[in-house]
């Protein structure tokens, strides 16, 4: 019996041996517990992986956060502090504005000039007293010099300018016989800033009777002899400052006007924009008086008449910077809080608008007008013709207490 009981243990045991043995061996083997386990495997690695590209994404929005940061913060302090941020504008804004506004051709470019050696460019102006036409000077002399440079001109070859005219801008006669000087020594081209509009017709004949290009400068004349005008858009100079003056009198009231020559093509154009754009625009606003600059009356003589006649006057435009120093020497002298938007940069006015005394001025290019004339003299020689754009724009700028003594502003200014 017992031999019997120990026979059946020992048979228990080797069955569950084998039962144990072969579980394992499937384990091992079974293809559902090797897909399972891939799979898993799998799982794993594309969690990691979706894990790694999260971190990775996370990493780069984060990065692209404090990029973003950065340039807002750069944008936000350029902005508080324009001064430190102008860079090569400051030195050079009245060439930028030229070489983005004069037209379809870049009036700073020498790449395609080629004057010949001991070309004779000459000029003749409205007032060479004037320290508005010292500017548009040495804007010459800078083309001359860069041209001379270009070209590897010394000596007899050098390109030569002379800049000459009248020191009252009134005198047209004496302006004529200047003229008639300049052409006799039969220069390369001429350069003219004229008085009258209408006055030197018979120069214009002889220039090209003559074969001398001839190139208008700040104020045009009405005639087909001329190659090109480089100038300021003064209708829409205008335009502007009659905005100006009738937001600072909340556009209402009566104003005057104060201008240089009548004759001038100059103060005719700025004229006109300044009226027909209050016309338009601001019905509640009244030209009471235009006085003109003449041999009669001084102009400050005129200012004190119409602020005499007008004693409820609200506003004066002047055309040009004689004109503003003569109201604003007159207002300065009374009671009246009268708001003057003027013309030109001069040391004066500059004072002016500083200490409140006058809203604002437009403010020309003459820097950029010199330099584009005398280029587009060369391109206007017969030998080379280059060709000019009809119209030379050279631009204008707002300048009120808010901009006055921002860096990229100074060359528009002068003493």
């Amino acid at each position: 019996m017992r031999k019997l009981l120990v026979g059946l243990l020992c048979l228990m045991m080797a069955a569950g041996s084998l039962s144990a043995c072969g579980n394992g061996k499937r384990g091992s083997d079974s293809p559902e517990q090797g897909k399972v386990s891939e799979a898993g495997s799998e799982e794993e690695t594309k969690e990691e992986g979706q894990d790694s590209e999260t971190e990775e994404e996370s990493t780069g929005a984060e990065d692209q956060t404090d990029e973003q940061e950065t340039q807002e913060q750069e944008t936000t302090e350029a902005e508080e502090n324009p001064e430190e941020n102008e860079g090569d504008l400051s030195e050079d804004l009245t060439m930028t504005v030229l070489k983005d506004q004069a037209g379809t051709i870049d009036y700073t470019s020498l790449e395609e000039l080629n004057p010949e050696p001991g070309s004779r460019i000459a000029v003749v102006i409205k007032n060479k007293k004037s320290a508005y036409w010292s500017v548009v000077k040495e804007g010459m002399d800078a083309a001359v010099k860069d041209l001379n440079e270009k070209m590897g001109y010394k000596g007899s070859d050098k390109i030569t300018l002379s800049f000459d005219g009248p020191t009252d801008e009134a005198d047209v006669d004496s302006q004529i016989n200047i003229i008639d000087a300049v052409l006799a020594e039969n220069p390369s081209v001429l350069c003219l800033a004229a008085i009258d509009m209408e006055s030197c017709t018979a120069q214009l004949e002889t220039a090209s009777d003559n074969s001398i290009p001839v190139v208008i400068l700040d104020s045009g004349v009405e005639s087909e002899l001329v190659d090109a005008v480089c100038a300021t858009d003064n209708y829409a100079a205008g335009a502007e400052a009659a905005r100006r003056l009738a937001e600072s009198i909340e556009g209402k009231g009566q104003i005057a006007v104060l201008s240089h020559v009548e004759t001038s093509e100059t103060s005719m154009k700025r004229i006109a924009g300044f009226t027909e754009e209050l016309q338009k625009n601001y019905t509640e606003i009244e030209i009471v008086n235009v006085s003109y600059e003449n041999e009669d009356s001084s102009l400050s003589e005129m200012a004190e008449a119409v602020l005499k006649l007008y004693p409820d006057l609200k506003g004066y435009f002047c055309t040009n910077g004689e004109a503003a120093e003569a109201v604003l020497s007159v207002t300065a002298d009374s009671d009246k809080d009268i708001a003057v938007v003027g013309f030109d940069a001069g040391k004066a006015q500059q004072t002016a608008v500083k200490e409140g005394e006058e809203v604002g001025m437009i403010v020309q290019n003459p820097y950029g007008m010199g330099y584009a004339t005398v280029i587009a003299g060369v391109r206007a020689d017969p030998d080379q013709y280059l060709g000019n754009d009809k119209f030379i724009n050279t631009g204008y700028q707002w300048i009120d207490s808010t901009n006055l003594e921002l860096e990229q502003y100074a060359n528009y200014l002068y003493e």
